[in-house]
């Protein structure tokens, strides 16, 4: 890994978001009053600091900014007003388009309209594949197309490989950008060797902050546990959602219509009703910028929950039009309803806002492993003195 300063990498990092911070003292404010900060890890003045010197290899293979779980205690400590919160969101910005082997991701991170143009054409691709099956595939006149409601069982073989493709897709890239990731931060000089078996016995702390989020229970910032509460919630119903229609699309979307008290319309009333409520508070509360974490936040902040609402609203669209036997609102409910959702899924998920659910549980997991590699190498190194001292008391003078 070189150390040699790269010029301009202030500028190249301002690409993706906020980053003025020319006033930073290195005071250290930041770091000590950080909750999550600790003996190894020193963000995000160590980030900070590294980026202002121009050491590029340092931030690319350094796992810190994934660390921060973006609370905003220490954009409230700065004595200069530097955001070093923000600052920590734009260096993950400027890491989600380092990890990616497609380069979408950079662009997607750096332009609000270069993201909306990508979901609105996967959108129109839908669209476009909804009329070429209809009119070619099941023969339907254009007439009968646009005015004759039909069955949705003749769809549903043909809507089960779509499923797969379109959620092993992003998966897929996700897998790919994470094996890189792995490459850029994982070997460094000075690193102590890491066997499989570190990776097994820390596979735990994967599980934990993957579907947990447990870290971000532990910021110290007014109101943390409200908000842990409320990624928890949409984590859970977003894992859900795209759990039941990969495992058992054939129970979940089906032409009978289940009775009321039946888990499958509770299931779906519960993750619809998380996927509204917490996208929307957030959308609101970043609108308002009452709140620090939410001060200075930019147009992707807003762009991945609105979709996330937009998929909740439009899939509860097609249930009323469907339970209200409104044949026709239900079809053209339901292609918009795929539009949103295989955009969210195809764009957001591996290249936008949403790629952090991945990303973030990766680096803490890299970081324990990290961390456990180097406990036992020190514990080795001070066997090996001391027993090189007992050795040597034992020899004769």
């Amino acid at each position: 890994m070189s150390t040699v300063a790269v010029p301009g990498f202030v500028q190249e990092v301002r690409a993706y978001g906020r980053f003025d911070i020319e006033g930073c003292l290195n005071c250290d404010s930041c770091t000590v009053i950080c909750a999550l900060s600790n003996g190894h890890t020193s963000f995000p003045r160590k980030s900070i600091q590294q980026v202002l010197i121009g050491l590029k290899d340092s931030v690319v293979h350094s796992l810190e900014p994934w660390l921060c779980h973006d609370c905003g205690d220490c954009a409230t400590s700065c004595p200069r007003q530097t955001e070093p919160r923000e600052s920590m969101m734009t260096l993950r910005r400027y890491l989600v388009s380092r990890y990616d082997v497609t380069g979408i991701a950079s662009k997607i991170q750096r332009s609000g309209a270069w993201e909306i143009t990508a979901m609105a054409f996967v959108a129109a691709l839908v669209f476009a594949l909804v009329f070429v099956y209809h009119l070619f595939y099941v023969e339907l006149p254009m007439g009968e197309f646009v005015s004759t409601p039909l069955g949705l069982e003749h769809m549903f073989p043909t809507i089960t490989y779509f499923s797969y493709v379109v959620f092993l897709l992003p998966l897929t890239v996700m897998l790919v950008n994470g094996f890189r990731m792995h490459r850029r931060t994982m070997v460094g000089a000075g690193d102590p060797k890491i066997s499989l078996r570190f990776y097994l016995l820390e596979l735990k702390t994967l599980i934990l902050h993957l579907f947990f989020h447990r870290n971000l229970s532990r910021c110290s910032a007014e109101n943390h546990n409200r908000r842990w509460i409320k990624h928890w919630l949409l984590g859970t119903a977003c894992t859900m959602m795209c759990v039941i229609p990969f495992f058992f699309l054939a129970w979940f979307q089906t032409d009978a219509l289940y009775p009321i008290y039946d888990p499958q319309r509770w299931l779906g009333y519960i993750a619809a009703a998380v996927m509204i409520y917490v996208p929307l508070d957030i959308v609101i509360s970043r609108i308002r910028k009452q709140k620090q974490v939410h001060k200075f936040s930019e147009r992707g902040d807003l762009i991945f929950p609105s979709m996330l609402l937009l998929v909740a609203l439009s899939g509860i669209a097609v249930h009323i039009f469907r339970y209200a036997e409104w044949s026709m609102s239900c079809h053209y409910a339901y292609a918009v309803h795929l539009g949103i959702t295989v955009a969210l899924l195809l764009i957001e998920l591996p290249f936008g806002k949403w790629s952090h659910v991945v990303y973030r549980p990766l680096a803490l997991f890299f970081q324990s492993v990290k961390e456990r590699a180097r406990e036992v190498a020190e514990v080795a190194l001070e066997d090996g003195i001391a027993g090189e001292r007992i050795l040597g008391g034992t020899k004769p003078s």
